[in-house]
């Protein structure tokens, strides 16, 4: 447990806890005092905790009142939304697949980690666990302990590893300097895996791992050596491939069907644009378009929480609030793209989850009244809510 004042610790003595396994309501509790309450219990947390705002600008007011009053940096996280190429023509910025990658890593890992997000970001669609977890590329030297009962790779040629890269959605750049890109000098290749803070180099010897250091990507200097190291993949939607391009071809040819006469050619050769990446397995701007084909599982950052992680929902009704305003933006965007000829009729129930995926955890704290749209009892069964007290 980090060391936090002492003044923050004899505030925890004075707080309630909230109980383990049912929803928990602090009515009392204003918007400017929750993280300062929330603090000393979050430090003490054995298990993830992801706390919902109605917002980003929100979320970076918990980020920065956690971290000044002492919660490590690595221990407390920010988790944006990617939606960015549902709403406008443009791609992901690689900083918002850095964090969300980072925080996706950390959960899987089972980290003791602190997650801010807003609603969008929670409950927008994407990579299955499982499928996160097959798609980590684990690699250890020869001679160390596997650090869990998967398969830790110590020996495989360069070239499977900067095939495997590729696949995953990493491109090639020398010298290594951002999250996302890898490189090869002879039987040395270097990686910048999405989430980590470092880069890693990695030294074969024919065909065996002999080392893997963590460098400085700016004086490119190891800086430390390490016995095993995981690299997930560089995007939360997984490359296409021959066969998944053509059900797409397929499924949005009856799509663009239902477009005017007029903007047909356009949306083919839109389509035709993005289905050349598509059957090569390689990143461009406008993947996360496809994800409901590329996907077939839906999942969220909700189902990679363990059964005893806590949810906190900063203000349940402006939460529900800011998710019917973001269901609408989105599909107000789709709309206008599929008017132009952009893209073809899309529903924003693709892409996003619904809001009752907030409502199915146990062990939930609920800051402020737990009221959501219509004056509807969030899970019905509350009736008797308790409130925080004098604190």
């Amino acid at each position: 447990m980090p060391m936090l004042p002492e003044w923050l610790q004899r505030l925890r003595d004075a707080t309630p806890t909230p109980a383990q396994g049912t929803p928990t309501v602090w009515r009392e509790a204003c918007p400017e005092s929750r993280p300062v309450l929330l603090t000393p219990w979050l430090a003490e947390q054995a298990q993830p905790t992801l706390i919902l705002t109605p917002s980003l600008e929100r979320a970076e007011q918990w980020l920065a009142i956690l971290l000044r009053l002492g919660l490590p940096e690595n221990r407390v996280l920010r988790v944006p939304s990617s939606l960015t190429p549902l709403l406008e023509p443009t791609g992901v910025e690689q900083e918002t697949l850095h964090e969300r990658l980072r925080a996706l890593h950390a959960l899987h890992r089972g980290d003791a980690v602190c997650l801010i997000a807003p609603i969008a970001a929670a409950l927008q669609r994407t990579i299955p666990q499982s499928l996160f977890g097959a798609e980590l590329v684990r690699l250890r030297l020869p001679d160390a302990e596997p650090p869990d009962t998967h398969e830790w790779i110590y020996q495989t040629e360069p070239d499977a590893l900067l095939k495997r890269l590729a696949e995953d959605g990493y491109e090639y750049q020398e010298p290594v300097r951002l999250p996302g890109q890898f490189a090869r000098r002879g039987g040395i290749v270097d990686v910048f895996p999405m989430g980590a803070e470092l880069p890693v180099r990695i030294e074969f010897w024919g065909d065996e791992i002999t080392s893997l250091r963590l460098f400085e990507p700016a004086s490119q200097r190891s800086i430390k050596q390490v016995k095993h190291f995981a690299i997930p993949p560089a995007r939360e939607v997984p490359m296409g491939n021959e066969t998944v391009a053509q059900r797409i071809r397929a499924e949005w040819e009856s799509l663009m069907a239902q477009q005017p006469a007029g903007l047909q050619a356009e949306l083919r050769q839109r389509l035709e644009d993005d289905l050349r990446p598509l059957m090569q397995g390689a990143p461009f701007d406008r993947l996360e378009l496809y994800l409901p084909w590329l996907l077939n599982e839906r999942a969220c950052l909700l189902d990679y929480l363990p059964p005893d992680a806590w949810l906190v929902l900063d203000e349940p009704l402006m939460l529900n609030t800011a998710y019917d305003r973001l269901l609408e933006d989105l599909s107000q965007s789709l709309d206008s793209r599929a008017a132009r000829g952009d893209i073809p009729p899309l529903s924003a129930t693709l892409y996003i989850e619904p809001f009752e995926r907030v409502e199915g955890r146990a062990s939930t704290l609920l800051l402020g009244e737990p009221v959501l749209a219509g004056g509807r009892l969030y899970r019905a069964q509350i009736s008797q809510a308790a409130p925080l007290g004098n604190v």
